[in-house]
């Protein structure tokens, strides 16, 4: 059967079992458009978006058929990690990045440069992608990224010692820094789909390229977080995306984030946002991403810009009643603003 077929697969999901390996089985066959056919689609088992030797399923479309306007996904089956309930791995559609060990930084690397020098040159080939993880200094204890500050780069040519880049470097990192390799996740579009019960995450996306998302909603939801577009993520678009949570907090338990993303650059978020969780919208460690036209109210922080990001924040943010804090910039952060601030409506 040929791959990338320019019709899509209507799926009629069980409105009472798990869905989740039938649709992980029609994206393993070749589909990459997926229409669910119903209004309820419960997934027990988490949805990765990669095949078994974790490539990606980049291009792949996710939405309802024609006719039916939002499915409802009760994630209550995929739950939360019972040793680390924040681990975001327990979502219902996820994508980890496929990052294995390679070397580290032998000198600083700074703005503005697209060479870095790392230990082994041997690691890596033309065309690679990589992450600088500023985070993980320790290699090899620790060979792999941890969350924090980082950039993802594409190798275009590898020298004795050093990796040319496809584009400049827009952070500081430190000498330690390791330099891994990552496979991104490029081209997906998921939509219209609402999440309800409790698991960590409804859509999970490490090192996503030109993604959208849109309309992704939530009702009942107990779980972490609704949308997160995790570390090492270029270019994506989050659109009309709104979290209602039922406990707002930062507790294991509680519903911490609604529509957050982490170690962005150049994403983008529109009329989204959250309300009843710990953080409505908020950005981590990301640079030049923007919130246009967020909403948020009844949130412990309506909508945040943290931990070291640089270049990015809300325009036109819409908040109201937050239980601890409106607005709130870190000082780590660099040029990063809360742009003519509205009530929510």
């Amino acid at each position: 059967m040929p791959i990338y077929l320019d019709q899509p697969y209507v799926f009629t999901p069980n409105p009472t079992a798990d869905n989740g390996p039938r649709i992980q089985a029609l994206m393993k066959a070749g589909y990459r458009w997926i229409q669910i056919n119903g209004t309820k689609c419960p997934i027990g088992t988490t949805v990765l978006l990669n095949r078994d030797d974790y490539w990606p399923y980049s291009g792949q479309i996710i939405e309802p058929a024609p006719g039916i306007e939002k499915v409802t996904i009760d994630a209550s089956g995929v739950g939360r990690n019972p040793v680390e309930p924040n681990d975001p791995s327990y979502a219902a559609f996820d994508y980890e990045g496929r990052v294995l060990p390679a070397s580290y930084l032998t000198s600083p690397a700074g703005v503005n440069q697209t060479q870095i020098f790392v230990a082994d040159t041997s690691k890596y080939t033309n065309g690679e992608w990589i992450v600088i993880s500023d985070a993980s200094t320790n290699f090899p204890v620790m060979p792999l990224p941890l969350d924090g500050p980082m950039e993802v780069r594409q190798v275009i040519f590898v020298t004795a010692n050093s990796l040319i880049l496809n584009r400049v470097i827009k952070r500081d990192h430190p000498q330690g820094a390791i330099v891994a390799k990552a496979t991104p996740i490029k081209n997906v579009y998921i939509r219209n789909l609402e999440f309800t019960g409790n698991c960590g995450v409804g859509v999970h996306l490490h090192y996503a390229q030109h993604c959208v998302i849109e309309n992704i909603t939530s009702v009942d939801w107990r779980g972490r977080c609704m949308l997160l577009l995790d570390n090492g993520g270029e270019y994506n678009t989050i659109i009309n995306s709104y979290c209602t949570g039922t406990e707002p907090g930062i507790g294991p338990e509680q519903n911490a984030w609604g529509v957050v993303v982490e170690g962005q650059d150049g994403t983008r978020i529109i009329n989204s946002g959250g309300e009843r969780c710990g953080a409505g919208q908020a950005m981590n460690y990301s640079i030049d991403t923007v919130s246009v036209n967020a909403r948020a109210r009844l949130n412990t922080v309506n909508v945040g810009v943290y931990t070291a990001s640089i270049r990015s924040g809300f325009l036109r943010p819409r908040t109201a009643s937050p239980i601890n804090l409106d607005t709130v910039i870190t000082s780590d952060s660099v040029d990063c603003y809360m742009v003519e601030p509205i009530p929510f409506s």
